[in-house]
């Protein structure tokens, strides 16, 4: 079934193709090992304007990535949905071979109009206008790239996101994965009683919980390697998107912690990735909540950074907005 699009979002189409719904991308091509956990569908570019049109349809309710009480869609399945399209972008587009590894170093969201994001009685439709900007030879070694893209669903624009990724083959990736240490023992198992509840850290689901409290502003990160969606594949370090839902549950809980008890949906987050956490040592999540942006500003931004003991795995800043102000402004 071919997209129907607003005017502005039509225009983008390129090279007179329609964007389709009707079954998964390969899975190669976005590195998952389940077909499942595929949600790009389809994808062209634009070869004067180096354009990338990539078509995805998001499940109205899924394992790891579920519509919270007023009917959202998750926004780390907005992030992931970018991580897809990122590597889709490269494979596809500028022939990076299948067998690089890809190192993701940072990335941004921007949901500026939520309501597009809410579940309705079918799939949500969702279209990425972005580019894929290489850094440097493609086909050398190592090479880096940042992939920047507006999205938008049901054909209302929602906001921009993008990330930046290193492509690296397999003996460069050991140079870089084991410079610090070689990873012994197995993973630490969450102690029983001690992980939060799913209404604390903004989640639906007790299993998908990351985080047990260890003190003002201060967090464990609990993570099983059986877990499905956390380890959709078999991974040797803390998987970078299971970082991003960890500072989100953090966020969420500091501004229950603070007082606010108002149901927040993440609007925002900014991620850098500075170091492969390991998973037999301990990761520790830190948060502070921040002052709004602006006066009368109804965002409320959260500061993290992960440890495992002195190395700083990752830092974040996510951005929460009350529920009732994601809605659309009444007609007059």
């Amino acid at each position: 079934m071919a997209i129907g699009l607003t005017e502005d979002v039509r225009a983008t189409d390129v090279s007179g193709h329609s964007l389709t719904y009707d079954q998964t991308v390969s899975r190669a091509l976005v590195h998952r090992a389940a077909v499942s956990e595929v949600f790009l569908t389809d994808g062209c570019r634009s070869a004067e304007t180096e354009r990338i049109l990539i078509a995805a349809q998001w499940p109205r309710s899924q394992a790891l990535y579920q519509p919270d009480a007023a009917g959202f869609s998750d926004p780390v399945l907005l992030v992931e949905t970018v991580r897809q399209a990122a590597v889709y972008a490269a494979h596809r587009f500028h022939d990076v071979p299948l067998t690089r590894r890809f190192i993701f170093c940072d990335l941004r969201l921007d949901i500026e109009a939520p309501h597009p994001l809410r579940v309705g009685a079918t799939p949500l439709h969702v279209v990425l206008d972005g580019r894929f900007e290489p850094e440097g030879d493609l086909a050398a070694e190592r090479f880096g790239a940042r992939y920047s893209t507006t999205v938008h669903a049901g054909g209302q624009y929602c906001g921009r996101a993008s990330v930046r990724l290193l492509a690296v083959g397999d003996e460069l990736y050991d140079a870089l994965r084991y410079r610090v240490s070689t990873p012994v023992g197995g993973p630490r198992q969450a102690r029983p009683g001690t992980l939060l509840s799913p209404t604390e850290v903004g989640q639906v689901r007790p299993e998908n919980v990351l985080l047990s409290r260890e003190g003002a502003g201060r967090y464990g990160m609990h993570l099983a390697t059986g877990h499905p969606g956390y380890f959709e594949h078999a991974c040797d370090h803390v998987p970078g998107m299971a970082l991003v839902e960890a500072f989100r549950q953090a966020g969420h809980q500091t501004l229950r912690r603070s007082g606010d008890l108002r149901s927040h949906l993440m609007t925002g987050c900014e991620v850098r990735f500075d170091a492969f956490g390991e998973l037999d040592v301990p990761v520790t999540i830190l948060a502070q909540e921040q002052p709004a942006p602006s006066v009368g500003s109804d965002d409320l931004p959260v500061r993290l950074t992960a440890f495992q003991g002195e190395v700083v795995l990752a830092r974040a800043t996510t951005t929460y907005r009350p529920r009732p102000t994601c809605q659309p402004a009444a007609a007059v």
